[in-house]
């Protein structure tokens, strides 16, 4: 696997994965849905070692839900882009799948959290496409 890169939308952070992501997973827990304002958080879960910050560190806001045992979220300060984030526990590193800017060799390899999905969350396959 090579070196995967991400930024957020201004680029003031950047950051680097050395390593192969542990799993990327689509969450549709009501939380994610809220801080993506979408119909489903798309991240990738890697190993706080194999993630580095390249740039603006220092422009990283950090959340904890204080209600939540586990959930946080990071964005940068500058344009509010949703950035990776370690949990908690110290374990893993979410990683905002949007926020790359190189492709993974990797696919969601999984949904969670599915009893939580928005009732107008369907399969996008049956939708006109344009460019």
């Amino acid at each position: 696997m090579s070196t995967l890169h991400g930024s957020c939308l201004c680029g003031s952070v950047t950051y680097r994965i050395d390593g192969q992501p542990l799993d990327f997973v689509l969450c549709h827990c009501g939380r994610c849905r809220k801080v993506t304002g979408s119909s489903f958080a798309a991240n990738l879960i890697a190993r706080p070692e194999d993630v580095s910050w390249t740039a603006g560190e220092a422009h990283i806001l950090r959340w904890d839900l204080p209600t939540a045992r586990s959930f946080a979220a990071s964005t940068c300060r500058v344009c509010g882009t949703p950035v990776p984030h370690v949990t908690r526990n110290g374990q893993f590193m979410i990683v905002p799948a949007g926020t790359l800017d190189s492709t993974p060799d990797m696919k969601p390899a999984r949904q969670i959290f599915t009893a939580s999905k928005a009732a107008w969350c369907i399969d996008v396959a049956d939708l006109p496409s344009e460019s």
